[in-house]
Parts: C-alpha cells; structure tokens; sequence
C-alpha cells in the first residue's frame, strides 16, 4: 500500500473511532444522567419529604398539565414534573396547550393556565399553583383512602388553628398540616362530651387558663381508649396542666425559663436559642435537617425514665440553664447548670394505649417563627409520627420569600464571625504588610 492510501486509511479509521467515542460518551450522559444543584435554595432538588412520598406510592397515578406555551412559569414546571418522574416510574404527566384545546380544557373544567389535573384510581385532585408541596399533597390526596383527623383543644386560651394573627396565630401551621392531608379541626371541650372517636391526634398548645376537672377526664380516657396526644407547655402554662403532665410522667419545673447563652440568635435575646442535641435515633428529630428555634420555652423532667417507653429527643447545649421567669435578664450570662430537656416522647404503656410528645413551647409553631430552620418540619413530623404515619416524616421544601436569603446564626458563631472578619483576617493583612514595610527599610 502506498504511503498516501496508507494515511487516508488512518486518517478514516481514526476519524471513525472519534465519532464512535462521542456516540458512546452521549449515550452514557443520556442514560445517567448527573445533577448538580448549587442554588442557595436547592431550587432544583427534591426535598427529603418529596422523595419519600414518591418511593412509597401505591398505584400509578396520571397528571395533566394545562398550560401556555409562552407562559414564562412553564419550563419550571416541566423541570419539577421532570425531577418527579426521575424519582418513580408510577407518574406520568401531559402537557396540554388550554388555547390549542379549549374542548379538552372544557371537559376537566379548567380555565387557567398552569393548573394541574392529579388522577389516580378514580379520584381527582386539581391544582391551581403548582409547587412541590402541593403536588405532593395531591399525590397523597389520590393515593391514600383513609382520613387523618387533628383536633386542636380550644377554650383556656390555646393557640388556634383558625387564628390568623402573623404573631400569635396558628393558621400557617393548619395550611401545613392539611397539605400532608390531616383534617385540621378545633374542639371546645366544654361543649363536648367525650374526644371525638375519629381523632388521630389531640392537641394542646400552650393552654392559658385551667381545665376542668372533667375535661382533664375527657382527655384521660381518649389516651386510654389508644388516643395520640401532642402537649405543648409553655411557662405561663396552668397548673393543672402541670399537674396533668406530671401524672402521664413529664414534670415541667413552675416559672422556669431555658436560657441558652451559646445557642441563642445572634443579637437576639437568651430566650430565643437553637436546640442543639437532636436525638438521631428518633425519627421526629432524626429527619430534621436543620434544628428548630425555641422562644421561651419550659424545660422538662422525665419522671421515671424506661429506655424502652421514654425519649429525650430535644436537648439545649451544656451551656444552657434554666432560670427563674422573672430574672432572665439578671441570670442568662450566669452558671450554667447542663442540657434542658424540652422535648419528650412517649410509647404506648399498659396504662396509655396512644403516644404521646410533650413539647416545652407552642411559639415554635406559631404563624411568626414556624418557618424558622426546623420548626415546621419538627411539627409535622410530630403529628405524623402520633397518628402513626413514620413514612411522611422528613424535611419538607422550604418556603422562601424570591429574592430575599434568610440565615440564622448562634451568638457563639456571630461571634466567630466578628473575630475572624474583622480583627483575625486584617490583623494578618497588616502584619504581612508591616513585615514587607521592614524587608524595603533594611535593603
């Protein structure tokens, strides 16, 4: 063979083999693909709580999308419906362009564009507003047949459900239970006569005035009959209630108050901390992924802790202690005395058929702090794990304000901060310059 046919052949033969390598490289990246997202908000990640619900659907279920093809919201959406079916095989979704068939449109009932229609087994769940919360909140709408029922205890000047205050209310927190398909209702005892027999979870949040003694009886006898209660405590908290958490074995100490000089907001007061010992072996604070933030809370004494029955399963740092109400300014830079326990959890006894958590706060779960770090999360998580329901527990997609970042620092790290920002880093900066200054003088 001469030298030019020689080197047209492996000028051929190389050329094919490149293309062959880039055929191979492109149908690998098809094939597994690898995401990686580096938005502050994980913008573009499934959230623990999404992934869970996905792996654990039973039956196929079918979206479709109505949508504008101009509509700036839609590769959004197509990229979110993308992430979903990645995560299970048994959703499937359609785009349908509403203007290029209204007959279809007509035929679901939808007249806006990024609705979403969610059908499974002959149930139906519409969306207006598509986010990863909703629809999975769809998804467990038209996948699950039995109903979930809270009952939020009223009448002694408990934090209420219905109570739309941006403080003090508690309605951010019924929007968040009724999104992982809780029935959320109140029940004024006084008018009652017995815990209705459809409540999965009884709650008490943070009580300002004493029971009667035939309402604590009321309560009594739904945790004998197998009821679940959440019993959140705060220091204003009655005695009665007091002496009603002490008999099911949680002891919370009269006008004590937990200071934690470590943990607490940076620039914030010693009342508001981080709760820093998250017990990882228990799923309501296992699935936690960032801590929750405490204002004012209660500590508590487990009476006659079991390892088998009790958990501990929020703890304040060792720096922390609690004090007396009225002496929080004087006490919270004084000794401290070890880790507060302000979160309690309780499995079925021979004398308590139902679990029970107690809580040594309600304002974690109020309308003004429940989207802080973990306190959402640390709420659903509690009532699923009473009513049962350890699939749902995870950390759920956080819901951020667009163009606003939020970060929550502890004193000692905003401390750190300071040193290392601005007295470490140009204290360095000035000594390299001086001895540089030195060097010149000397040659």
């Amino acid at each position: 063979m001469s030298p030019g046919r020689s080197g047209w052949a492996s000028l051929a033969l190389g050329t094919i083999g490149l293309i062959g390598c880039g055929l191979l490289v492109l149908l690998l990246t098809y094939r597994h693909n690898v995401r990686l997202d580096l938005s502050p908000q994980r913008t573009y990640t499934l959230s623990s709580h999404a992934k869970k619900i996905l792996s654990d659907l039973p039956r196929e279920v079918r979206l479709t999308v109505f949508v504008r093809s101009e509509d700036p919201r839609t590769p959004q959406l197509k990229d979110l419906l993308w992430r979903i079916t990645q995560q299970t095989p048994r959703v499937t979704y359609e785009f349908i362009d509403l203007n290029r068939s209204p007959a279809l449109a007509r035929r679901y009932g939808i007249d806006r564009y990024g609705a979403v229609v969610v059908e499974s087994g002959g149930r139906r769940r519409d969306v207006s507003n598509p986010s990863e919360t909703l629809l999975m909140g769809a998804l467990l709408a038209v996948t699950r047949d039995h109903e979930r029922m809270v009952y939020f205890v009223t009448g002694h000047g408990e934090r209420s459900p219905d109570d739309g205050d941006r403080k003090a209310g508690m309605s951010v927190a019924k929007s968040t239970l009724e999104d992982d398909q809780f029935v959320v209702r109140t029940l004024p005892l006084m008018r009652a006569e017995s815990v209705p027999i459809d409540a999965t979870v009884l709650v008490m949040a943070g009580p300002r005035k004493d029971y009667l003694p035939g309402e604590i009886t009321q309560i009594e006898g739904y945790l004998h009959r197998g009821g679940n209660l959440l019993l959140l405590v705060d220091p204003e908290t009655p005695s009665s209630i007091a002496a009603f958490a002490a008999s099911l074995g949680v002891a919370t100490p009269v006008d004590r108050v937990v200071v934690d000089p470590e943990r607490r907001l940076a620039g914030g007061e010693a009342v508001t901390v981080m709760v820093a010992d998250l017990l990882p072996s228990f799923l309501v604070s296992g699935t936690l992924e960032s801590p929750p933030v405490f204002s004012y809370a209660r500590p508590l004494e487990i009476i006659e802790p079991t390892a088998t029955s009790t958990l501990a399963f929020l703890k304040t740092s060792s720096a922390s202690s609690a004090v007396p109400e009225n002496g929080v300014r004087a006490e919270s830079g004084g000794r401290p005395t070890g880790p507060q326990i302000v979160g309690a959890a309780f499995y079925p006894a021979p004398e308590r058929h139902g679990r029970l958590i107690v809580i040594g706060d309600s304002d974690f779960a109020t309308n003004g702090i429940i989207d802080y770090l973990g306190n959402k999360d640390l709420l659903v998580n509690s009532i699923n794990w009473l009513a049962r329901d350890e699939s749902l527990l995870a950390a759920r997609a956080q819901s951020k304000e667009v163009g606003r970042e939020q970060f929550f620092v502890t004193e000692t790290q905003g401390a750190w901060s300071f040193w290392l920002a601005t007295v470490l880093q140009p204290a360095i900066f000035f000594a390299v310059g001086f001895f540089v200054f030195l060097r010149r003088r000397r040659a």
